[in-house]
């Protein structure tokens, strides 16, 4: 049986359409789910009434970076923003978030400085309307500048943006269960995946890789965390092996993992 505080990211099956990813999490009984943004793109009202006849509410809805480098888009960046908290919010959800943006090559500080700039009417947007539009922290350098939780949090508390906590990203850090405790009040939503640690990012079901997914657990649970947790599954060996079999394993999983914790 799906465990109820658990959701589905549309980037396991990121190749898939919308229909498919619906009629899958149909079938398994999910009741919340990670939305891309543009995969509703094309007949929005009839994808989200049909979501929304399934029982289902967005965990969140993911829209992709900001362009920090290039302030003439900075507008269109934040009408894209607002676009995507509003899907949330006609999803039953009340977040959408994206990585940050990359460096513009400026010192830390600087791009910092930047960022909060661009999402200062996002956030202000968000909270008018009982949302909230978050950031991941990511490895991924092409995408983020701000690669750790720590200095997430330094975000979070500068900008108001909530923050998107991923065991993928964040296994590693140095003092994880301290860095949880006080991004606690920031945290939106955790996703939950393993990783077979090699020269390329491989993200796996729980077990399947290499993270020490129980203390990963305990440490997010010991924060007070309360939110469903995201099953977020992408890379060469989900490729490979297809979507279908992948999420129904990981499903499997993830719930027996939520049970066993007690959740």
């Amino acid at each position: 049986m799906t465990h109820p505080r658990l959701s589905v990211s549309a980037l396991c099956s990121l190749n898939w359409s919308f229909d498919q990813d619906l009629a899958l999490w149909r079938e398994l009984g999910i009741r919340h789910a990670g939305l891309i943004g543009m995969k509703l793109a094309e007949d929005r009202e009839d994808k989200v009434a049909r979501f929304n006849a399934a029982g289902l509410r967005s965990s969140t809805v993911v829209c992709g970076g900001l362009p920090l480098g290039e302030p003439d888009k900075w507008d269109e960046a934040r009408a894209k923003v607002i676009d995507h908290l509003n899907l949330a919010a006609e999803t039953g959800g009340k977040s959408a978030y994206g990585p940050p943006g990359r460096s513009t090559g400026a010192p830390w500080p600087e791009v910092f400085e930047a960022y909060a700039r661009i999402v200062e009417p996002c956030v202000a947007y968000a909270r008018e309307r009982g949302l909230s539009f978050d950031m991941e922290p990511t490895i991924r350098t092409d995408v983020s500048f701000v690669t750790t939780l720590r200095d997430a949090v330094d975000v979070a508390e500068r900008t108001g943006v909530g923050l998107i906590v991923d065991f993928g990203n964040c296994w590693m850090e140095r003092d994880l269960r301290e860095v949880l405790q006080r991004a606690a009040p920031h945290i939106s939503l955790v996703q939950i995946d393993d990783v077979k640690i090699g020269p390329t990012t491989d993200r796996v079901n729980l077990g399947e890789g290499d993270l020490p997914i129980h203390r990963l657990m305990d440490e997010v649970l010991s924060a007070g965390y309360e939110g469903v947790f995201d099953l977020e599954v992408l890379g060469p060996s989900v490729e490979a092996e297809g979507y279908e079999s992948v999420i129904r394993r990981g499903v499997e999983k993830a719930s027996a993992l939520l049970t066993e914790m007690g959740i």
